[in-house]
């Protein structure tokens, strides 16, 4: 099995030169380093380009590991994950199994092509407040199982969690359900101007936390070392702490004018 494993590296090895580490931006620019990244992730890629080695040396890695798993055999961060177990999928992203159910939540915008409406009462908190409590509560699993996440496989798995990978987690697309929360609480008689301010500064944070997160996670594909991508999960995990004291106060604010 060892030498099957060996030979799909060997062969990716042998089609492609290794690529460059990418170097990363500084935490100043985080939210717009994680935008960029995001951004190039989706664009089409030239033949024989850095990313489409990336992508191919990726694919050969997950071939390999899916042949050991067909054989029984487990990663050996199997036992190191609380019970999560997430693999690698032929052509790109995870699987996971045992992972907490997700809160039930009526999202607040539907989008069908390139028509997006929202899916209640736009002049109601509810129609935002479901996505928006479940998005917390998504946070919270996050927090209290992170280490699981982190040995259950890459940092893609984390990124399912935050929405910023696939479209399942009440927290991908946040942002428009935060903007509508804004809308209604800036109708309501329940807030004057300066609650209003601090609404919105907090609806900032946690969206720039969620992007330090991802940036972090993301990174840790490109770097060359463990120490090095151990130091970017730990960023990620002090980002996560400080969003959620920030998205409950915000919780518990907008809850006001349901």
């Amino acid at each position: 099995m060892r030498t099957l494993i060996l030979l799909g590296m060997l062969s990716a090895a042998a089609a492609f030169s290794t690529p460059s580490l990418m170097s990363l931006p500084t935490r100043a620019a985080t939210r717009s380093g994680a935008t960029a990244l995001q951004c190039r992730s989706e664009e089409p890629q030239a033949a024989g380009s850095k990313h489409s080695r990336i992508t191919f040396l990726r694919l050969a890695a997950a071939t390999a590991l899916a042949a050991t798993q067909s054989a029984g055999v487990l990663p050996a961060w199997a036992e190191a994950s609380g019970g999560l177990d997430c693999r690698a999928q032929i052509g790109g992203g995870t699987k996971c199994n045992n992972q907490k159910k997700e809160k039930e939540f009526v999202k607040a915008y539907d989008t069908t092509g390139t028509q997006t409406k929202v899916t209640g009462d736009k002049n109601k908190m509810s129609t935002y407040y479901s996505q928006i409590e479940a998005g917390y509560e998504t946070l919270v699993d996050l927090g209290d199982r992170w280490d699981a996440y982190v040995a259950a496989g890459d940092g893609d798995v984390i990124r399912r969690r935050l929405g910023t990978v696939g479209t399942k987690s009440p927290l991908h697309n946040i942002l428009k359900a935060f903007e509508g929360a804004l809308m209604v609480a800036a109708k309501s008689p329940e807030f004057e101007q300066e609650q209003l301010d601090a609404l919105e500064a907090d609806s900032n944070i946690i969206m720039q936390g969620i992007a330090e997160i991802d940036y972090n996670l993301y990174a840790t594909s490109f770097v060359g070392t463990e120490e090095i991508a151990g130091g970017l999960r730990g960023d990620g995990r002090i980002a996560l702490d400080r969003i959620l004291i920030t998205y409950l106060k915000f919780n518990k604010n907008i809850a006001v004018a349901l």
